[in-house]
């Protein structure tokens, strides 16, 4: 008989499950408490609950909490990389990034990924699965056991798309938003997306009040065909078609990420199709340089051309960032996480 994990489960949930055990329903709620805020991982650790009950709970539940392989520091920054293992051996990575009085955690949502976008590592990986609810509660709560101290913010952004594990991204967020776990707000809380312009419309229609990061990363279809090829499907027209309908159904800003690569996306036309593209949706603009990875032959661009683009961007009122990713010595930088996952 598999066991039921107790890490993925909301608090209505754990009422619920508790009752048929013909236990009080707020014992559920003693249950998230244990788990989400004082991250145990041991339910004979829940001394609130009777022994009873918790002998009898270890026979049909478990606490999701995937092996800490290797951690890795990096010695250009206070960024660490966590590489996990699951419980069926498979392998996922997710960075700790503390800067300033922030404290992220960039978690991943899929075991590799299906889309293959040009600058990506994880890509490179294929496709294995979805993670479910616990397996990205766990890597979080994993990561904030072994640094002991508070999470401020938290970034879908690691190995996966999250809109193609929709349903148990947006658990998870709501889990780590809630007030009786890491009372993480929604405004600290960021999903990304390459594009999945069916899952942005569907954000707007739930209501969804987490944060959306788009990764845009060219400027015209042809461009974005080569570097992202889910372009084919949702093509940048359809794409900024959604993010319109989710500013204006939402009235919530997105960020665009644009990961800037020397002579691909960083031409005199790329900075007038961007200019374009930022005056028709609500947005933000973080320009990252690519980090390298390999198998790819791109370029990052040095600072001069960093700053000849940054310049010439016309941002409208719009504000305008240039994001230098943390952990690129350690390949824990934007788009470099990936996990051997081969026998």
């Amino acid at each position: 008989m598999s066991l039921m994990d107790l890490t993925g489960m909301e608090t209505k949930e754990l009422e619920s499950f508790v009752n048929d055990l013909g236990e009080k329903k707020f014992r559920g709620n003693q249950i998230f408490s244990w788990i989400q805020q004082h991250g145990i991982t041991d339910i004979s650790q829940m001394t609130t609950l009777t022994k009873q009950f918790r002998d009898s709970l270890k026979t049909k539940a478990k606490i999701q909490a995937p092996h800490i392989i290797d951690i890795t520091k990096s010695t250009e920054t206070y960024s660490q990389k966590f590489l996990f293992e699951l419980d069926d051996g498979m392998k996922i990575e997710s960075v700790y990034l503390p800067e300033g009085k922030r404290r992220t955690v960039c978690l991943s949502s899929q075991i590799g990924c299906p889309l293959d976008c040009k600058f990506c590592a994880t890509g490179k990986m294929g496709f294995i699965r979805n993670l479910s609810v616990g397996e990205i509660l766990g890597q979080l709560l994993s990561v904030k056991r072994n640094i002991e101290e508070r999470i401020t913010n938290v970034v879908f952004m690691g190995m996966g798309e999250p809109m193609l594990n929709y349903n148990n991204v947006i658990k998870a967020a709501k889990i780590i938003n809630d007030y009786r776990g890491l009372n993480i707000s929604s405004r600290k809380i960021t999903i990304s997306t390459v594009g999945i312009a069916k899952k942005i419309r569907k954000l707007a229609d739930d209501k969804v009040p987490f944060k959306l990061a788009f990764s845009l990363n060219a400027t015209d279809d042809k461009s974005r065909n080569f570097l992202m090829p889910i372009n084919k499907k949702f093509d940048l027209e359809e794409c900024i078609l959604a993010l319109k309908y989710y500013n204006q159904k939402l009235k919530k800003r997105v960020t665009l990420e644009y990961v800037l690569i020397a002579g691909i996306n960083d031409r005199d036309e790329d900075v007038k199709n961007l200019s374009s593209i930022m005056k028709k949706i609500n947005c933000n603009l973080n320009l990252i340089p690519y980090n390298p990875i390999l198998g790819e032959n791109f370029n990052r661009p040095n600072r001069a051309q960093l700053t000849r683009f940054f310049e010439k961007v016309s941002n409208g009122g719009r504000t305008i960032t240039v994001r230098w990713s943390q952990g690129k010595d350690i390949n824990a930088a934007c788009g470099q996480l990936y996990a051997n996952n081969h026998k």
